[in-house]
């Protein structure tokens, strides 16, 4: 056999080496199988005694929710069951965001909308609950939601507040009940009279409120907006009209949610 065949096999057999191991052996392809993106349907199946953990991203605006749904499960023969159920637990940066038991005729069970910093690792666990042979094929779903002109976390501080202007429509998310507070700022373009605006957005649970509350300063009340509560239902609450100069900043804290994931808008107005 001459030399430059055999020289052209070994190279043959070394491609097709490298070629095959690309696609068995790339740690890339193993990592990313347990990271799930957003707005992406993902089917499973797991069984009891073999729980299963994924993780996903936090996006770089709007909010989040997780989706989950039991969409079949097959006895020890292959045979469709009912009853059991199987346990989804969801959270990001040590909050939980969702814990439920979920059959095959459960529907879909989902969290409330969260908004979260970006780059923040979410974390889903599921695990059969019961110790029968069976296995549950379920979807996942991440929602990413971006409405426009929504906060951009981390807003938790005076020093972090967003910046609003007139003309527009600000959204929010306060996650955690008496925990999470969002600030934002305005910059008077003139001097003159404004009004800020909020609206309490939750009108599915009922008695839901927040509170608002006005600073001259970072770290002045103003006793022109107090620390007063905005409640579900009751379309735009009004402050006082207040009086800046051309280029004064004023702050606004909305904080102390009843529930967790209330959903919020804020908005100014230059007025006579």
């Amino acid at each position: 056999m001459k030399k430059g065949f055999v020289t052209k096999v070994k190279a043959l057999i070394l491609a097709l080496t490298i070629f095959s191991c690309s696609f068995v052996c790339n740690p890339k392809e193993v990592k990313a199988a347990t990271n799930l993106n957003l707005n992406q349907v993902y089917n499973f199946s797991v069984t009891y005694g073999s729980p299963q953990t994924f993780t996903f991203q936090t996006p770089a605006t709007g909010y989040i929710r997780v989706e989950v749904t039991v969409t079949d499960v097959k006895d020890g023969q292959g045979k469709t069951a009912y009853g059991n159920l199987i346990d989804c637990q969801a959270s990001v940066d040590n909050k939980s965001i969702l814990y439920t038991l979920i059959g095959r005729n459960s529907g879909t069970k989902a969290s409330t909308n969260y908004a979260f910093a970006p780059g923040k690792t979410g974390t889903i666990n599921v695990s059969a609950d019961v110790s029968v042979p069976w296995t549950y094929y379920y979807q996942i779903k991440i929602v990413n939601e971006t409405p426009e002109n929504f906060e951009a976390e981390d807003n938790n501080t005076a020093d972090t507040a967003n910046k609003i202007k007139t003309k527009k429509v600000y959204n929010g998310i306060l996650n955690e009940k008496n925990e999470d507070a969002d600030w934002y700022v305005f910059k008077a373009p003139k001097t003159g009279n404004y009004r800020f605006f909020f609206q309490n957005m939750d009108d599915a649970r009922t008695g839901d409120f927040f509170y608002v509350q006005g600073y001259k300063k970072k770290n002045k009340v103003d006793s022109r907006i107090p620390y007063t509560s905005v409640d579900a239902g009751k379309g735009w609450c009004k402050s006082k009209k207040i009086r800046l100069k051309k280029g004064k900043k004023y702050y606004i804290r909305i904080s102390d949610s009843l529930y967790d994931s209330n959903a919020y808008q804020i908005k100014v107005k230059k007025v006579k």
